[in-house]
């Protein structure tokens, strides 16, 4: 290297510039097409986002009506009067439909939700057939005479055969009158 030109040394030194900015740019490149790939998957979960919002904001009427509907159906009791007799009522004559032996039950406190008011009753020891179980909770989710829902359910075999036994917990929701 040392027996060549100035000239040819500016030449090879260009050549090595522009061989190192023209990597520069390719690099650079590269790196935005990432950066714009990137870009457009969230965009797309944005532009997805905002026509499954606004589908849900045309609907509005729909779900308020539905809403409507549900409330107009839900059991209503005067401001002050206790239910958790009323419940344990429903609760067991249900049970007994079913044959569904439950010894031990205890009414938890009234939890207000918005418009609703919901109290759960903890059924800690229960008995009966399997079937006879899913026939009673198919009922109680199912029933007319109030909004049921069993949140929580533990089972095991009994010692009578054929049997089960465990607990589990029953949200009753319902409105008082204003």
């Amino acid at each position: 290297m040392n027996n060549k030109s100035l000239r040819e040394k500016a030449v090879v030194a260009a050549v090595v510039v522009l061989a190192l900015y023209a990597m520069a740019v390719v690099l650079w490149f590269v790196s935005q097409q990432d950066a714009w790939k990137r870009a457009a998957k969230v965009y797309a979960g944005a532009k997805k986002t905002y026509e499954s919002e606004r589908k849900l904001i045309g609907e509005r009427q729909k779900w308020n009506d539905a809403y409507e509907e549900e409330k107009a159906q839900m059991p209503t009791f005067a401001f002050g009067k206790a239910t958790d007799t009323t419940w344990l009522q429903k609760l067991d004559e249900l049970a007994e439909k079913h044959h569904i032996s439950i010894s031990q039950r205890q009414p938890g406190k009234e939890i207000e939700k918005g418009d609703v008011l919901e109290l759960q009753i903890e059924v800690r020891n229960w008995e009966g057939a399997l079937e006879s179980l899913v026939k009673f909770m198919h009922e109680l989710e199912n029933t007319s005479e109030g909004m049921f829902d069993v949140g929580y359910l533990n089972f095991k075999p009994s010692s009578k055969k054929g049997y089960m036994k465990g607990s589990f917990t029953l949200t009753c929701a319902y409105m008082r009158e204003d």
